[in-house]
């Protein structure tokens, strides 16, 4: 962590917000993915706001269109009042010539319930940008969990007890994904679920087959894999199915641990045989050891109309892996 950063974890667990307890907050205003900025214009006019912006508005990745990080709702201090300081997400900065030094504060559900607050303090519009700097990645982090923490407990909350019995009773493990999903079609080793909208259909495809070893979590079988199952997945026109964009440049492959539990993480693009439809997918694939089987929980979304956001409806999908409870240990594959 960035060296002014350091404490925040701790005072994330200690800070309960400014009302104290018991005090009524209210329920947190805004979009996921949406923060207000509290800058005045020598902090928003400066390098400090182009800190902010290069921050905030760096490039969502690996969806079908150009979208940011977050999206910033830009105030003056003597505009954060009312509905403003109930928003979800809060950064404010201040500058103060009597500091002797910059400090980086968080604070949780000071003015709502839930809230995360971020306090950046300097002395002099210089320092505020290289603790703004030296710090964007902790800052993110704080904020992308925040988002997080806000699905999981959403989805843990609203799961229709049918999607929750049909994962356990076909794969034996927990999985939260929060209300509108319906099962579309099912067989012994994958389950269809999805959730349509008139904006947009989030889809989640779970299935499994049996583990023959470390080659089961590379990219060329992790995507014959995926195309295999989800070439179950038809399409409006007849004999249409999904696939996946074979296109190097559009897939990426991670390896990475929640939990405890190591996952292949594949992103990339899906589409469809004899049809036109496509959109962002994200790809999970972990070790049962005590089954010895390959899990696999595939999340997609279609969503054609640019007036929404293509990265709010992957996030909320990727933040349902964090509710992934597989029984038995959780060894690497290495």
């Amino acid at each position: 962590m960035g060296r002014y950063f350091a404490a925040l974890a701790l005072a994330a667990f200690l800070m309960t917000g400014c009302g104290g307890e018991g005090t009524y907050k209210y329920d947190a205003q805004g979009a996921p993915y949406e923060i207000v900025v509290v800058a005045d214009h020598e902090v928003w006019d400066g390098p400090a706001g182009d800190t902010l912006r290069a921050m905030f508005y760096r490039r969502f990745p690996m969806i079908n269109r150009q979208e940011t990080s977050f999206d910033v709702l830009r105030v003056l201090p003597a505009g954060f009042t009312k509905l403003v300081t109930r928003h979800r997400n809060v950064f404010m900065t201040d500058i103060d010539p009597t500091l002797t030094q910059a400090s980086l504060n968080l604070g949780q559900d000071s003015w709502a319930r839930p809230q995360t607050v971020l306090s950046a303090s300097a002395p002099d519009v210089a320092s505020l940008t290289k603790l703004i700097d030296d710090n964007r990645d902790d800052i993110m982090l704080v904020l992308e969990n925040a988002e997080k923490d806000r699905d999981v407990a959403d989805a843990r909350g609203h799961t229709p007890p049918a999607i929750s019995t049909a994962i356990r009773n076909k794969f034996g493990f927990e999985m939260s994904t929060g209300p509108g999903y319906v099962v579309r079609s099912e067989s012994e080793d994958f389950l269809w679920l999805d959730y349509r909208m008139p904006t947009a259909d989030q889809g989640i495809v779970i299935y499994s087959y049996p583990f023959s070893g470390v080659k089961d979590f590379n990219l060329e079988n992790l995507l014959a894999r995926r195309n295999e199952f989800v070439s179950r997945i038809p399409a409006e026109n007849p004999g249409s199915y999904m696939t996946t964009n074979p296109d190097p440049g559009f897939i990426e492959v991670a390896y990475k641990k929640i939990d405890g539990r190591q996952w292949a993480e594949m992103r990339g693009f899906w589409d469809t045989v004899g049809d036109f439809k496509g959109g962002p997918y994200r790809n999970y694939s972990t070790l049962d050891a005590a089954n010895q089987r390959v899990i696999s929980i595939d999340f997609y979304v279609f969503s054609p109309d640019p007036r929404f956001s293509q990265r709010n409806y992957i996030k909320q999908l990727e933040h349902f892996l964090y509710t992934v409870s597989i029984p038995g240990e959780a060894p690497t594959w290495e």
